[in-house]
């Protein structure tokens, strides 16, 4: 017999980038940001983390192409699987806005932020990535 759980969401966790070394946090809203991580449950540092980490990498891709880099969001959500042992069934991050002016780079950067994070490279779950609008 198989033990069945709900599935369980969590985040949105956001990380800002405003142009400077410093990424902002905030969980559920960019409305209230902190140089501090939420750390509420294990589940929003990881959401944390892995947003901190396509931040970077969508620096680090910027820089590739040569490309100046905007002020961005990412927000991170995750859904819990509904069976047991409990564990992260998805992710998907949000890159909320156009981290550089050209449009036709932007997909470009972002996919390559993905396949270089160290983070998303190392979860055991469907990591999905989408690029919109600002919340």
């Amino acid at each position: 017999m198989t033990l069945k759980v709900r599935p369980k969401a969590f985040g949105p966790v956001y990380a800002q980038f405003d142009g400077t070394d410093g990424i902002r946090y905030s969980l559920a809203s960019l409305e209230h940001t902190s140089q501090h991580p939420p750390s509420d449950t294990p589940v929003d540092t990881l959401l944390a983390s892995l947003a901190a980490c396509i931040i970077k990498s969508v620096q680090w891709s910027a820089g590739q192409q040569k490309a100046p880099l905007n002020p961005f969001s990412v927000k991170v959500s995750a859904v819990k699987t509904p069976e047991l042992p409990g564990r992260i069934e998805s992710m998907e991050i949000a890159v909320l806005g156009q981290p550089v002016d050209d449009p036709v780079l932007v997909p470009a950067i972002v996919a390559q932020a993905k396949s270089a994070c160290t983070i998303s490279n190392s979860l055991n779950c469907k990591v999905s990535v989408v690029i919109c609008e600002p919340d």
